[in-house]
């Protein structure tokens, strides 16, 4: 018996039940006041007389019957005048990157005379000592 309840498996599994148990209660005790609200709607309705709300909903599915393709044509060129102008919102966007990255990239190219032998001088500074990598002569060339 000790053993059982000491296996996570067992007791992550009886959790678990317990979770749902106590969740299904919560549930059940939710779902009566919602149901309440829609009673008195009812009622409510019941009381009230009926406005001329029927000719005005016997017109829209009149009108949407006269003209569904004209609807859906119409439909169709709002999306593409949307899909239209964000694309040349794109094209614009696309065009000044490029300006920018080739302007970038002649400013990157350029290369002073100073930095150049400036740069020379540094490598020789913090480069490898001569001794470890001294200069090749004539004669050690021939000598290999």
């Amino acid at each position: 018996m000790h053993e059982i309840l000491t296996n996570p498996l067992v007791i992550a599994a009886v959790i678990g039940i317990i979770s749902a148990i106590f969740g299904k209660k919560n549930k059940d005790e939710k779902r009566p006041p919602n149901r309440r609200p829609a009673d008195q709607k009812k009622k409510q309705d019941h009381t009230q007389p009926p406005k001329e709300h029927k000719p005005e909903a016997e017109e829209m599915p009149a009108v949407s019957k006269e003209n569904p393709f004209e609807q859906k044509r119409r439909e169709a060129e709002k999306r593409l005048a949307e899909t239209e102008q964000m694309f040349n919102g794109l094209e614009l966007k696309l065009t000044s990157q490029r300006t920018r990255n080739a302007s970038l990239k002649k400013s990157a190219l350029k290369i002073k005379k100073e930095t150049a032998v400036q740069g020379i001088i540094f490598s020789e500074i913090l480069g490898p000592p001569r001794a470890k990598k001294p200069h090749r002569t004539m004669r050690s060339i021939g000598k290999n």
